[in-house]
């Protein structure tokens, strides 16, 4: 790849397996990884530590003035997460913040606080981000856009082998119901919806290995950067 700053925004439902692709797709182009998700939870985590809870229509823009959040992407494929000079990489993974987020990451203000701090990293250096609006919200001049899909029977089945994989007991059925939920709340959310831009390269992994998706990716990156003059 050549010496020019990139910027590539992975979109995605969940369990279509962006994030595991995308940090992989990173570590093997030298570039930064910049995990969106945990930047909502970390500011979950500083509202509950601060007030203990989080309320629904309540504002938290004004008490997140002055939060330092910065990510740290490893060469092993890790990435942590600080507010301020604390490491909360473990803390913003339990179910409190899980159930606390969506009220955060549905404000707007937040929103665009989050979204100006993303464009602002994205400025500096080559990344690859992911979520659900990076191609056509927080990033849509991003130089490649990909939109990761898969059906909703294989996202369930993988999501379940995660859980299995940690020793976590689930059933498939509830997972399958999640994930169609899931879909339908991030497909109607007011601010941060899912969307595929129009410009965006469509993947369907469901009959593709992981390994597989990543040498597409890497592929597609490879042949755009042979274009930049």
């Amino acid at each position: 790849m050549k010496n020019s700053r990139m910027v590539i925004a992975v979109d995605g439902p969940a369990g279509s397996g962006k994030s595991t692709v995308s940090k992989e797709v990173a570590k093997r182009l030298g570039i930064t990884y910049i995990d969106s998700g945990a930047i909502y939870r970390a500011i979950t985590w500083y509202i509950l530590d601060m007030y203990g809870r989080v309320e629904k229509e309540k504002a938290y823009i004004d008490d997140i003035e002055g939060i330092e959040i910065k990510q740290h992407f490893k060469t092993d494929g890790s990435v942590s997460t600080f507010v301020g000079d604390t490491d909360v990489s473990d803390r913003i993974r339990n179910e409190i913040i899980a159930q606390n987020i969506g009220i955060i990451s549905d404000d707007p203000a937040i929103r665009e606080f989050v979204n100006s701090l993303l464009r602002d990293w994205g400025n500096r250096e080559s990344i690859i981000m992911d979520g659900r609006d990076i191609g056509t919200v927080v990033y849509p001049e991003a130089n490649i856009k990909i939109y990761l899909d898969a059906s909703v029977d294989v996202r369930a089945e993988r999501r379940l082998l995660e859980y299995t994989g940690i020793g976590k007991n689930v059933d498939g059925d509830d997972i399958k119901k999640q994930i169609i939920q899931r879909d339908s709340e991030d497909r109607a959310r007011p601010y941060g919806r899912l969307l595929r831009a129009d410009d965006a390269i469509y993947i369907d992994t469901s009959e593709m290995s992981r390994e597989e998706v990543i040498k597409k990716i890497i592929e597609i990156v490879d042949r755009y950067s042979h274009t930049i003059i």
